[in-house]
């Protein structure tokens, strides 16, 4: 979206003094900003070329079925496995939108070719990739485009100090992906398999070119999306913009429901207009699993791949590994201490939650307790049994209640697993510092809630 209808405003002051009145905005600041129209109220301007610094990556979580239903604690848990937290959580009609704020602006520079750009919707892509995997991410939206407005009735968590440089990202980013970052050419870079490989030889180019049952009514994946896919191919791959209008008029013509020809045009203009360099492997990757099958793998769709050595499934073998028993006991805690951290069981109902033997569970229970993820206690008696707490679940109940409250809460806990409150707080702070990389910590010295 480049084009809506609101205000352009100038300033930090002319925002808030405009935040009760609007829904969205633009967290990332433009250089400039205008109206498309007479009248002043279609406002331009908010595209990628126009940026002028970062000062925000933006997730939207989008809630589509039951099976997708989600909370905020679950947003906060993923962060916390992540090592970054978000700044801020919005509720939203579809679900969630978190904020992660750069501790200081990343600025684009045309002496820098926009690299930042480039650099960030890298890292904002890995983001999106990492909660992707337990939670429901939108993928297409906007890197850097219209957000949610915070606003007093739509804020479900904030923190103020939980802001990181570009540079702690970058670093983190940089270990998540093996694709290439920039190169020093701007708008000369061929995004494909391999060097050499063009994009329009690659099987996905085709699988797409072949599909005529693509529509425009599938949200930001449908027809358009594909046909602007297909043109930066042949854009990144040298075809001639003349030749590009020909193969995609042949293309349009024999879809279901084609575009007109002037649409076409456009489109085809706007990928050969050097802001792009060429179709990204992962906006391919979702296209072709929308409208050719869902069950395409990237060795389907791209000629040069990277070969791994796997280890043997785990299903197939007979003895499960430390680190899986671990992972399963934490996933069983995170479950079943949705309603609260505490939780009282006994050895024998996780062995039969999770198929752990209790011997093992033992050894499993210490080693969680020595790397400082959990506490618990054994109590025998009648109403004895396993006393267990994820500490992460724990700090995510400490940072939403208010100063007065924090003490007697982690008391509670301390005399719950009969540890010293010493030893409690030292823990829940252990993992503050962590997620604020040794910043100064505000947990139990100032009101959070």
């Amino acid at each position: 979206m480049v084009k809506a209808r609101g205000l352009v405003l100038t300033s930090l002051e002319a925002v808030l003094e405009n935040q009760a009145n609007f829904t969205h905005w633009t967290p990332n600041v433009y250089c400039y900003g205008s109206y498309s129209d007479e009248t002043r109220q279609i406002t331009c301007g908010h595209s990628e070329d126009n940026l002028r610094q970062i000062n925000t990556f933006v997730i939207d979580f989008d809630i589509t079925s039951s099976a997708e239903e989600m909370t905020q604690g679950d947003i906060l848990t993923a962060a916390i496995d992540l090592g970054f937290m978000p700044t801020l959580i919005l509720k939203t009609d579809k679900g969630y939108q978190a904020y992660f704020v750069l501790s200081e602006a990343a600025y684009v520079t045309a002496h820098s070719h926009f690299r930042v750009v480039k650099v960030a919707k890298a890292i904002s892509q890995n983001l999106r990739n990492y909660f992707n995997q337990t939670l429901p991410v939108d993928l297409t939206c906007n890197h850097f485009g219209i957000a949610r407005m915070p606003r007093t009735d739509n804020i479900a968590f904030f923190h103020a100090d939980y802001t990181y440089s570009f540079q702690e990202w970058l670093d983190w980013s940089m270990k998540q992906s093996d694709l290439p970052f920039p190169s020093k050419k701007p708008n000369l870079t061929v995004i494909s398999g391999t060097e050499g490989i063009k994009q329009v030889d690659e099987p996905w180019y085709h699988m797409l070119l072949n599909e005529s049952n693509i529509k425009g009514a599938k949200a930001l994946m449908g027809r358009n999306n594909v046909l602007f896919t297909l043109a930066l191919a042949n854009f990144s791959s040298g075809v001639s913009q003349g030749d590009c209008e020909v193969i995609l008029n042949d293309f349009n013509l024999g879809l279901d429901e084609p575009i007109t020809t002037s649409e076409l045009l456009k489109l085809v203009s706007s990928a050969y207009s050097g802001k792009y360099e060429g179709a990204s492997r992962d906006y391919i990757t979702l296209l072709c699993r929308a409208w050719v099958d869902e069950k395409l793998k990237h060795t389907d769709l791209f000629t040069h791949q990277r070969w791994y050595k796997f280890k043997k499934k785990r299903s197939e073998r007979q003895k499960s590994h430390l680190h899986e028993w671990k992972a399963d006991v934490m996933a069983y805690l995170e479950k079943e201490g949705q309603e609260t951290p505490f939780l009282q069981t006994t050895k024998k109902a996780i062995h039969e939650a999770i198929g752990i033997p209790e011997r093992s569970l033992v050894r499993v229970l210490n080693a969680l307790k020595a790397e400082g993820k959990i506490f618990y206690r054994v109590k025998r008696g009648r109403h004895g049994g396993l006393r267990l707490a994820a500490i992460v679940s724990i700090f995510q109940s400490v940072i939403h209640l208010r100063k007065e409250r924090q003490e007697a809460y982690l008391a509670s806990i301390s005399g719950f697993f009969s540890e010293p409150l010493t030893l409690v707080k030292q823990a829940v702070l252990a993992l503050e510092t962590r997620l604020t990389k040794g910043q100064q910590l505000s947990l139990f010295e100032r009101d959070i809630g």
